[in-house]
């Protein structure tokens, strides 16, 4: 018997009087919550505490540390009566979605409730939980043997961590954080590259692995993974100021768990995602992409609100298609044009509620088209009616997506404003893909030595120098020529050994670049930071830029 149907037969046996325990303590929060009056909470905190036992028979640990923290947040006497309120709602309510979630997909994600969880504590002042809190792992396996790296990761620390940094910066701040993670993710596989053979290793391979994982399959950014990218920063700066032992302190072992338990979230068996699972035999009982399924179904309406919304919308629908199948046949009744129009305005005022604001407009659009059915020719109704029902269709198709609880949000079309628009877009494929092509040639002499994969990367990067030009970033252009010039200067025309560790600052510098101009694609200023980034990379290899 496998674990969901031991779940759903265990919750099965004590379902009812869960239910109603759970029940009466929403009731008693409700009075309490009206009156203050301490009688209602002494006996709300009762039946959360009946609800508890049952999690712990259920051997439930997600629910049982949420009811276990709102009890003692209860007995807090020091926590305010509004943000005691507020805390224990918001947990009352997670965990009557968790248990709608257990009910109807009899998974046990403990995870889930993390959130709900540290909103409790944090209310009573207590140390936030990791996402990993409900996760072991052996954190000292025995591990692959790697070769020492031959390059001297030392007088770049500085940089990776500034690297790192403006990577975390848009990860923590702004509403775009992919190219945060990216520049996350280079730091992270230079570091890696660089620490082999050393005690730090294991950490930073775990961290490579954790942030491919969750920039390849999209991993959501909960509030705990931006404050665990923000605890690695703390142990990058430990670590260049106090060395290696760093990684044998607490800090970085928890850091280290919350990583591999990323790592093991991940769908993928390539790479070194399925190495660190196979390294550290991480147990694959949860998924990423189960998780954002079900942390929607949490934080939004439960699942019985959601197929109470698709049955609904399927009468009003099924209804409107029954009334323009009459009015094609003319047989539709004054009293059925003004129901067609009643229903019609109805799913369009629902449609908004729920973020569909341009499926709503459209049926709006239809109210026209409607009222003018009965007074139209013949070949004029054919193509009202052909519009109503292309409106309908699209309604009837994102109607059956809200059962599942995944109700996206529809956005106008957006339609680009001339040539000019059309001209930038093809100039910043041109610097993407041109600094790409730049990046493989050079990684291709690095494996292999030979110069030859370097003869087109000089054409290529002017063009890219062009294309930046148009775009007037100057200072990215002048990267681009100090790029060049080294290639030229310091590679291609002369006989000294491949220098492993100043084409890595080069690489930088490109991709650096790359990302500049892909936040210019979100705005007009692109990043600052990244740019100086680039500056600071070709400094270090001796070209001044500005």
């Amino acid at each position: 018997m496998n674990q969901a149907s031991n779940i759903g037969m265990s919750i099965s046996l004590v379902r009812k009087e869960l239910e109603a325990t759970l029940q009466k303590a929403e009731a008693y929060f409700s009075h309490y919550a009206e009156s203050q009056d301490q009688s209602h909470l002494k006996s709300f905190a009762d039946e959360l505490n009946l609800a508890r036992g049952i999690f712990k028979l259920l051997e439930l640990a997600g629910p049982e540390a949420l009811t276990t923290e709102m009890l003692s947040l209860v007995g807090d006497g020091t926590t305010g009566f509004d943000a005691k309120l507020d805390a224990l709602g918001h947990g009352l309510l997670s965990l009557s979605h968790y248990i709608g979630i257990l009910l109807e997909h009899e998974k046990d994600h403990p995870i889930l409730l993390i959130p709900a969880i540290n909103r409790v504590r944090k209310t009573g002042q207590h140390k936030a939980l990791t996402e990993s809190h409900f996760f072991s792992v052996n954190l000292r396996p025995k591990l692959p043997q790697v070769e020492k790296s031959q390059l001297n990761i030392r007088p770049h620390l500085s940089r990776l961590r500034l690297m790192y940094q403006l990577g975390l910066l848009r990860v923590l701040n702004g509403p775009d954080t992919l190219i945060g993670l990216k520049l996350i993710q280079r730091s992270l596989v230079l570091l890696e590259r660089g620490f082999r053979g050393t005690i730090a290793w294991p950490f930073w391979w775990s961290c490579k692995a954790a942030l491919s994982a969750l920039v390849t399959e999209e991993y959501e950014l909960t509030q705990e993974r931006r404050v665990l990218f923000a605890r690695i920063d703390l142990i990058m700066r430990s670590m260049i100021k106090e060395g290696a032992k760093v990684f044998t302190a607490q800090l970085a072992n928890e850091a280290h768990k919350d990583l591999l338990h990323l790592v093991s979230l991940s769908a993928s068996e390539t790479g070194d995602i399925s190495d660190v699972k196979k390294s550290y035999m991480l147990a694959i009982n949860t998924q990423e992409k189960d998780l954002k399924i079900e942390r929607k179904f949490l934080s939004g309406p439960d699942v019985g609100a959601y197929e109470s919304l698709s049955k609904a919308f399927q009468e009003e629908i099924h209804g409107v298609k029954e009334s323009l199948d009459l009015a094609a046949k003319n047989s539709l009744s004054e009293d059925g044009f003004t129901g067609l129009s009643t229903r019609l305005s109805a799913l369009a005022d629902v449609l908004k509620v729920i973020n569909q604001e341009p499926l709503s407009k459209r049926l709006k659009e239809q109210h026209g088209n409607v009222e003018a059915l009965p007074g139209l020719a013949e070949q004029e109704k054919i193509t009202a009616l052909a519009q109503i029902a292309d409106a309908m269709l699209q309604v009837e198709l994102a109607s059956s997506q809200f059962s599942t609880g995944k109700v996206k949000s529809a956005s106008e079309e957006i339609i680009g404003a001339g040539h000019y628009f059309e001209a930038r877009i093809i100039l910043f494929d041109e610097v993407v893909s041109g600094i790409g092509m730049a990046k493989r040639a050079i990684a291709s002499y690095v494996e292999l030595g030979d110069k030859l994969h370097l003869n087109n990367v000089g054409p290529v990067l002017h063009g890219v120098k062009g294309a930046l030009i148009f775009l007037n970033e100057q200072k990215a252009s002048f990267v681009i020529q100090s790029a060049i010039s080294y290639l030229v200067d310091k590679v291609l025309n002369t006989d000294n050994d491949l220098n492993e560790a100043k084409l890595e600052v080069l690489a930088d510098a490109l991709t650096s670049i790359e990302y500049h101009i892909e936040a210019l694609t979100h705005s007009d200023n692109g990043d600052p930071g990244i740019l100086d980034l680039a500056i600071k990379s070709m400094a270090q290899l001796g070209y001044r830029t500005s």
